[in-house]
């Protein structure tokens, strides 16, 4: 590797963590509609369920918890920002934590894979929900785009949660 191959990775790696450092703070402050709009027109957003390996788990053959095209993606921001969502008003105080940001790229696109803990306090409880990002991301002119975002929990089963209302 030169030093300016180095030097490119280094500058991606920063790209990317501090894309997905904005990503959570967005999604932590409610700012939903923003947050959509770091996705890409053919974007997908999907939670695989935890009885599968996650990583390799496809809509094709499990039941997701979430699996969300463009299109669904927005009903689903459009939805929570509603007073008649009821799971979600008033809405859950959420803290996320992103670490151990991997990130590679090829001529297609850029792929991130980074550990979380996203913390949902609601009602006097406080849930913890674990487990590992995977992104495909794009570069639209000079723009960081998300291509498709899977959260992989790491969970055995999603109680004492009972389900997932807030996104992840």
């Amino acid at each position: 590797m030169t030093k300016t191959d180095h030097g490119d990775a280094m500058l991606l790696q920063h790209r990317v963590e501090q894309f997905l450092f904005h990503e959570a703070d967005l999604l932590d402050r409610w700012e939903l509609e923003a947050w959509e709009g770091l996705f890409a027109d053919e974007a997908e957003y999907l939670v695989p369920p935890t009885d599968v390996d996650g990583d390799t788990a496809s809509p094709e053959t499990s039941l997701f918890y979430v699996f969300d095209d463009r299109q669904r993606l927005h009903e689903r921001v459009v939805r929570l920002g509603k007073k008649g969502a009821h799971s979600e008003m008033p809405r859950s105080r959420t803290r996320r934590l992103i670490s151990n940001v991997i990130v590679s790229r090829d001529e297609a696109a850029i792929s991130a894979r980074a550990s979380f803990v996203v913390y949902r306090s609601k009602d006097g409880v406080t849930d913890a929900f674990i487990g590992h990002y995977l992104y495909q991301i794009a570069e639209h002119a000079d723009r960081l785009m998300i291509k498709r975002k899977t959260c992989v929990l790491d969970l055995e089963a999603l109680r004492p949660h009972g389900r997932i209302s807030i996104i992840l």
